[in-house]
Parts: C-alpha cells; sequence; structure tokens
C-alpha cells in the first residue's frame, strides 16, 4: 500500500513540474536576448570568405572603389580603383581569423616595395569593419556582395619607349612600352607588356593617350587579362 502512494505522489510531482519545464523551454526559445546572442555566435564563427565592396566618396577627387576577395585558402587579393583613369592599387597577400577578427597581411604588387600592409577587420554579419584609423573618421566598412564582373576602363597612357617581349617559349613577341598612368607625368616609368591596338609608336616622342582596356575572356590561356585600344592621342611631344 506504501508502495502504491509513493508511486502516485511521484507521478503528481510529474505531472506539475512538466508544464513548467516546457514554459521555460519556450520562453528561451523565443527570448529575444537568447536569440540574438545566438546570432552573434554563428555571425562570428562563421567563416568570411567571399567578395567584399566599398565606395569611399572624396571631396576633391572621384572618390575610391574597394574591392576585397577572401579566398577559403586563406588567400587575400584587395583591388582599390581611384576611379580616375588610372589602373587599380593590386595587393596581395594572406588572411587569419580569431574570435570573429580577421587579420590580412598583404603587399602591393608591382610597386617594388616589400613593405607588409597588415589590416583587421571585425566581421559583423555580412560585413568587415575595419579596426583603425588609416581610413579617417569615417571609417571603412566592407559589405558582402557577389564579385561583378570585370569591365572596361578608360586609361591615361604616357608612352616613351616602344620594343619587343618575350611571351614565354612559344608563344612569340608581342609590343611592349614604358609607360606611366595618370593625366600629370611623374619620375619613375614601368613596363606594359601588351600591345596597344590602333596606336603607331614614333621613336623619339612622348605620347600621352587615351586607351581603353577591355578585359579578355578568362578562358583564354597564356595572355594577359587585358587587351588595350587606342581611343584618342591627347599629346605627342619631342623627347
Amino acid at each position: 500500500m506504501k508502495t502504491r502512494k509513493n508511486a502516485y505522489e511521484q507521478m503528481k510531482r510529474y505531472f506539475f513540474l512538466l508544464p513548467l519545464a516546457v514554459a521555460a523551454f519556450s520562453g528561451c526559445q523565443n527570448n529575444p536576448k537568447t536569440a540574438a546572442a545566438q546570432d552573434t555566435i554563428t555571425s562570428s564563427t562563421s567563416s568570411p570568405d567571399g567578395y567584399y565592396e566599398a565606395t569611399l566618396a572624396a571631396a576633391s577627387s572621384p572618390g575610391r572603389q574597394i574591392g576585397l576577395t577572401l579566398k577559403p585558402t586563406g588567400d587575400a587579393e584587395m583591388l582599390t580603383d581611384y576611379m580616375n583613369s588610372t589602373p587599380e592599387i593590386v595587393q596581395i597577400g594572406n588572411w587569419t581569423m580569431t574570435e570573429g577578427n580577421v587579420l590580412i597581411t598583404m603587399v602591393t604588387v608591382g610597386s617594388g616595395n616589400p613593405a607588409k600592409d597588415t589590416l583587421r577587420f571585425r566581421l559583423v554579419d555580412s560585413s568587415l569593419v575595419y579596426q583603425g584609423a588609416a581610413y579617417g573618421s569615417d571609417g571603412l566598412t566592407l559589405v558582402k556582395k557577389e564579385r561583378p564582373a570585370p569591365a572596361e576602363k578608360s586609361l591615361v597612357v604616357w608612352v616613351r619607349s616602344e620594343s619587343e617581349c618575350d611571351r614565354g617559349p612559344g608563344f612569340g613577341k608581342t609590343k611592349c612600352y614604358e609607360v606611366q598612368y595618370g593625366e600629370q607625368r611623374k619620375t619613375a616609368w614601368e613596363k606594359l607588356s601588351e600591345p596597344i591596338e590602333g596606336f603607331s609608336f614614333e621613336k623619339g616622342f612622348i605620347y600621352k593617350l587615351k586607351v581603353t582596356r577591355v578585359p579578355r575572356n578568362p578562358g583564354i590561356q597564356d595572355v594577359g587579362m587585358y587587351e588595350y585600344k587606342l581611343a584618342e592621342v591627347l599629346e605627342k611631344e619631342k623627347a
């Protein structure tokens, strides 16, 4: 008799506590603070690989567009386009992630400067928020999106010499030039290892050209990313 009574008391206690447990569980599930905390955890632990972009306005110039690619392999590439008739600045390097922070270490391609540029971002939902003062009081927030297809771009190119460059075994030679980019001529010259379609160089002169840079089909191998077409000869002067 006592055993049956104890069993009855335990059953009453069970049915009394069960609704409380269900209510507590439901409240936890619907609590916005709890949901927000779960979202934060998910955000901070998700992989940041992908393409991010931002456009920064400037009072005295057209501004600049920044595109950052983080690859699953740990490689990083940043393109900074000042949108002023010059090619993009290309930086390549590596990225790592620790406690929601993305650390990127890069060098600028073709600058001759081996100094590394280190940037730290905070991963917030689908954005990377720069942690530092290099981008002024407005800061820098890169938003994740689909990487755009390469587009044509108008460049201003100074040309002071023409020669032949070897494409490598089996690929023959091509025209190449000593060039500078932008409205104003500077001191340093660099090499453009592509012909400029429609341009005839005359030795002893320096040219200022307006050139259209056209993306090539990425399926074509053993050639550069772009081809160049003459749009206008802006100046021609004695060297």
